[in-house]
């Protein structure tokens, strides 16, 4: 007499359910962008040119004026004092001296707050740097204060 043979079924829904459930809380909990410790609001450009994740020094200028410096990790933001702004970008180079120096500039911070950075900046020997700003969109028109009028 010749054996059957009972075929196994395996119910795949628990498995399906419990992907879909790591996969919702990975969504939910993930940080893409850690939080900026100085919020500026960048000026708008047409400039596609992509900065570097890692190994980069970050000048900000808020819109009162005042000047900080960190990494990629912005956790290490400093306040940099006009007087010695130029000791903290020479230690930092000398940190990291590969590192790609991007500024970030408050679209209302003073000209002369800027031109004062670039000026140390300058000092420090270290001509090459990006100035971060935000993709204008095609239909967006410079408004009368030179900003953005258009849909943002």
């Amino acid at each position: 007499m010749a054996t059957r043979r009972n075929s196994v079924r395996i119910d795949m829904t628990p498995m399906v359910d419990v992907a879909f459930l790591l996969l919702i809380f990975f969504m939910t909990t993930t940080q893409f962008k850690a939080p900026e410790s100085v919020a500026v609001e960048l000026p708008l450009s047409r400039s596609e040119i992509h900065v570097p994740e890692t190994g980069t020094i970050i000048l900000t200028v808020n819109r009162t004026g005042q000047m900080f410096i960190s990494s990629e990790n912005v956790a290490d933001a400093q306040e940099m004092a006009p007087d010695n702004a130029l000791a903290a970008i020479v230690q930092w180079r000398e940190r990291n001296p590969g590192a790609v120096v991007v500024v970030k500039g408050d679209k209302d911070a003073s000209f002369g707050a800027m031109a004062d950075l670039m000026d140390t900046l300058a000092k420090a020997k270290t001509l090459r740097f990006n100035l971060m700003t935000d993709l204008r969109k095609a239909n967006d028109q410079p408004g009368p204060d030179g900003g953005a009028a258009g849909g943002r």
